[in-house]
């Protein structure tokens, strides 16, 4: 069967199925997943131009449905029962496999169009992804991007994005990740820093200079693990600055405040312009790959896979 029947019979079958199901109103499960993304029902029911009691009222009666209390109710914060909390994120997956399928009933399931919702670090974000993006619009003109830029790591299961551009592999159980580039972390430093410091010539020689740090995914900022010659070794640098942002980093070391690692695609126009050196090149921070990962059911969509055909391309011959 091919994947637009397919579609269309799973949409049949909702139509067709118990009454639970084909009396569920979805108008008010919508309502409750935006809830959890913004985080109250007075601010979707602000986004909505609605009466917050007439959301609630919805979501309760979304409840009465179920037979199941999605949220608990208090003063200070919206949250989801355990039982919500399973439920909508089934639900969030089946709603966007839903909207595809409608989407893809009323054109080919090649076409690439639609939203497109896309984390991606900041740092590369704005070294060399907005450029590609914008190439990607012009070649699609009917996708629309809605672009989140964070060194956070995106739960794509709960966040509303369809897809994360990350380094490494995501440890989020359950998602398709797909390689877009091969990639390492190396050490940088700007020609200023090295005329000033002096040059090191061995990993043991990193204890003597000024080190930028770097606290992503959990990573320490105060540990270096340095790849030489098939030899592991891990390096406590001499902190002068830290952050949580690729790019502050970045700007950091090509200001001549400190060695820093950073990823080889993030500072590559920087090594090739001269901005930044290369420090003690047989030496790295292991490999970081890049890699688009997709939300379960997002992977269907035409202009997903369109996206990393896209970036797969440009990236490769870099």
């Amino acid at each position: 069967m091919c994947e637009t029947a397919l579609i269309a019979n799973m949409v049949c079958q909702l139509k067709t199925s118990e009454p639970l199901s084909s009396n569920l109103d979805l108008s008010a499960l919508r309502l409750a997943l935006r809830a959890v993304e913004l985080g109250s029902v007075a601010a979707v029911a602000r986004e909505l131009d609605m009466l917050p009691a007439t959301a609630t009222a919805a979501i309760r009666r979304l409840e009465q449905q179920l037979g199941s209390a999605l949220f608990t109710r208090n003063n200070r914060a919206l949250r989801t029962t355990p039982e919500g909390e399973a439920f909508l994120l089934r639900a969030r997956d089946a709603l966007a496999m839903l909207d595809d399928g409608m989407g893809a009933l009323r054109a080919p399931i090649s076409e690439v169009s639609g939203l497109l919702r896309l984390s991606v670090p900041v740092d590369l974000g704005v070294q060399s992804l907005l450029p590609l993006l914008d190439e990607f619009l012009a070649l699609y003109p009917q996708v629309q991007l809605e672009l989140f830029m964070s060194d956070r790591l995106s739960d794509l299961g709960r966040e509303p994005v369809d897809a994360a551009i990350r380094y490494g592999r995501p440890e989020q159980p359950g998602l398709i990740v797909r390689k877009l580039k091969d990639n390492e972390r190396i050490l940088v430093a700007a020609p200023a820093y090295l005329a000033r410091k002096g040059v090191p010539v061995s990993i043991e020689d990193l204890a003597l200079h000024d080190a930028i740090g770097l606290r992503i995914a959990g990573r320490p900022a105060d540990l270096w693990e340095l790849h030489e010659a098939g030899r592991v070794v891990q390096v406590r640098p001499r902190l002068r600055r830290s952050t949580d942002n690729g790019m502050a980093a970045h700007l950091w070391a090509v200001a001549g405040q400190g060695i820093a690692v950073k990823s080889r695609l993030d500072v590559l126009a920087d090594l090739v312009s001269g901005r930044l050196c290369h420090v003690l090149p047989a030496v790295n921070a292991g490999a970081y790959p890049l890699v688009l990962a997709l939300a379960r059911g997002a992977h269907l969509s035409a202009r997903v896979r369109a996206l990393g055909d896209f970036l797969q391309a440009r990236l490769e011959g870099r």
